[in-house]
């Protein structure tokens, strides 16, 4: 599972950090569908006042989607934002991905 994280401050590789998605981009990457989550953290004073992703301001958004459109060109590999989803569908594929954790690792 793929998440973006929007904060204020820079954050370390691989570092946990308390979030609640708001949205989520669908989108082919490489020919393969491919769902990346939009988070904010609890914490983050610039953000946590946002609770969707259509409260974002528009270039916000478009930087999201531009970032996505474009972030694989170096390698050749085609990417496009097929569909964006609201907090809700977000919050379901979160779920799914942790269901899919349990039967996999069975923990």
């Amino acid at each position: 599972m793929d998440v973006l994280v929007l904060c204020s401050e820079p954050l370390i590789s691989l570092s946990l950090v308390r979030c609640y998605p708001i949205g989520v981009f669908n989108m082919k990457d490489g020919g393969f569908m491919d769902e990346k989550i939009i988070a904010i953290p609890f914490t983050d004073p610039m953000y946590n006042g946002y609770r969707s992703i259509n409260q974002l301001p528009s270039h916000i958004f478009d930087e999201m989607q531009h970032f996505f459109t474009v972030y694989k060109q170096l390698e050749n590999k085609p990417t496009s934002v097929s569909e964006v989803y609201g907090e809700n569908e977000a919050v379901s594929i979160v779920e799914k991905s942790i269901q899919n954790y349990k039967r996999q690792f069975g923990r």
